[in-house]
Protein backbone atom coordinates (compact mmCIF):
# COMPACT_ATOMS: atom_id res chain seq x y z
CA UNK A 1 0.00 0.00 0.00
CA UNK A 2 3.09 2.39 0.54
CA UNK A 3 4.36 1.64 -2.62
CA UNK A 4 1.17 2.38 -4.31
CA UNK A 5 0.41 5.57 -2.43
CA UNK A 6 3.75 7.03 -3.34
CA UNK A 7 3.71 6.40 -6.73
CA UNK A 8 -0.06 8.02 -6.96
CA UNK A 9 1.35 11.23 -4.88
CA UNK A 10 4.20 11.30 -7.33
CA UNK A 11 2.74 10.93 -10.26
CA UNK A 12 2.34 14.12 -12.26
CA UNK A 13 -1.33 13.71 -14.06
CA UNK A 14 -2.58 12.82 -10.98
CA UNK A 15 -1.46 16.30 -9.11
CA UNK A 16 -3.01 17.62 -12.31
CA UNK A 17 -6.36 15.98 -11.83
CA UNK A 18 -6.25 17.24 -8.16
CA UNK A 19 -5.18 20.87 -8.73
CA UNK A 20 -8.31 21.07 -11.18
CA UNK A 21 -10.23 18.88 -8.60
CA UNK A 22 -9.17 22.30 -5.70
CA UNK A 23 -9.44 24.24 -8.22
CA UNK A 24 -13.57 23.31 -8.97
CA UNK A 25 -14.22 23.10 -5.22
CA UNK A 26 -12.80 26.41 -5.37
CA UNK A 27 -15.21 28.02 -7.44
CA UNK A 28 -18.44 25.84 -5.20
CA UNK A 29 -16.98 27.43 -2.03
CA UNK A 30 -17.15 31.14 -3.52
CA UNK A 31 -20.90 30.15 -4.95
CA UNK A 32 -22.07 29.02 -1.70
CA UNK A 33 -20.27 32.02 0.35
CA UNK A 34 -22.12 34.86 -1.56
CA UNK A 35 -25.08 32.71 -2.24
CA UNK A 36 -28.54 34.48 -1.54
CA UNK A 37 -28.59 32.31 1.59
CA UNK A 38 -25.78 32.74 3.21
CA UNK A 39 -26.12 36.25 3.42
CA UNK A 40 -28.50 36.11 6.46
CA UNK A 41 -27.94 35.60 10.21
CA UNK A 42 -29.09 31.63 9.24
CA UNK A 43 -26.53 31.18 6.40
CA UNK A 44 -23.49 32.79 8.80
CA UNK A 45 -23.88 30.86 11.40
CA UNK A 46 -23.82 27.72 9.24
CA UNK A 47 -20.97 28.85 7.04
CA UNK A 48 -19.39 29.05 10.50
CA UNK A 49 -19.99 25.77 11.93
CA UNK A 50 -18.47 24.40 8.60
CA UNK A 51 -15.65 26.45 9.03
CA UNK A 52 -14.66 25.24 12.55
CA UNK A 53 -15.15 21.78 11.14
CA UNK A 54 -12.99 22.39 7.66
CA UNK A 55 -10.64 23.84 10.04
CA UNK A 56 -9.99 20.70 12.40
CA UNK A 57 -9.96 18.63 9.11
CA UNK A 58 -6.81 20.41 8.20
CA UNK A 59 -5.32 20.22 10.73
CA UNK A 60 -5.78 16.47 10.54
CA UNK A 61 -4.76 15.92 7.57
CA UNK A 62 -1.92 18.83 7.62
CA UNK A 63 -0.23 16.77 10.19
CA UNK A 64 -0.54 13.91 8.53
CA UNK A 65 1.02 14.84 5.45
CA UNK A 66 3.50 16.34 6.60
CA UNK A 67 4.33 13.26 8.55
CA UNK A 68 4.42 11.13 5.78
CA UNK A 69 6.64 13.40 3.34
CA UNK A 70 9.28 13.46 5.79
CA UNK A 71 9.00 9.94 6.37
CA UNK A 72 9.30 9.83 2.47
CA UNK A 73 12.07 11.93 2.82
CA UNK A 74 14.32 10.20 5.14
CA UNK A 75 13.81 6.61 3.27
CA UNK A 76 14.60 7.88 0.05
CA UNK A 77 17.73 9.86 1.00
CA UNK A 78 18.93 6.49 3.58
CA UNK A 79 21.93 8.57 4.90
CA UNK A 80 22.60 11.66 2.79
CA UNK A 81 23.18 14.49 5.19
CA UNK A 82 20.57 16.37 2.54
CA UNK A 83 17.26 14.74 2.84
CA UNK A 84 15.44 14.92 -1.24
CA UNK A 85 12.00 15.02 -1.53
CA UNK A 86 9.88 14.84 -4.72
CA UNK A 87 8.35 17.88 -5.87
CA UNK A 88 5.51 15.94 -7.52
CA UNK A 89 4.94 14.14 -4.04
CA UNK A 90 5.17 17.52 -2.04
CA UNK A 91 2.60 19.46 -4.33
CA UNK A 92 -0.14 17.00 -4.25
CA UNK A 93 0.43 16.33 -0.64
CA UNK A 94 -0.41 19.94 0.30
CA UNK A 95 -3.17 20.40 -2.55
CA UNK A 96 -4.54 16.66 -1.46
CA UNK A 97 -5.27 18.50 2.09
CA UNK A 98 -7.22 21.87 0.38
CA UNK A 99 -9.21 19.44 -1.73
CA UNK A 100 -9.85 17.56 1.71
CA UNK A 101 -10.46 20.73 3.63
CA UNK A 102 -12.54 22.22 0.99
CA UNK A 103 -14.71 18.88 0.38
CA UNK A 104 -15.49 18.78 4.24
CA UNK A 105 -16.53 22.45 4.46
CA UNK A 106 -18.60 21.93 0.95
CA UNK A 107 -20.41 18.81 2.76
CA UNK A 108 -20.69 20.46 6.50
CA UNK A 109 -22.24 23.64 4.87
CA UNK A 110 -24.66 21.76 2.58
CA UNK A 111 -25.62 19.52 5.36
CA UNK A 112 -26.29 21.76 7.91
CA UNK A 113 -28.45 23.59 5.05
CA UNK A 114 -30.70 20.67 5.18
CA UNK A 115 -30.40 20.10 9.18
CA UNK A 116 -31.00 24.04 9.94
Amino acid sequence: MESWLYSLLSSRQAALVSMITGALFFIVLLFLFFSKGSRDERGRKIIGKASIAALICFALFATLASHYMQYIAVESSSGAETLVLDAYLAVHAVQLVFNITAAVEIAGILILKHRE
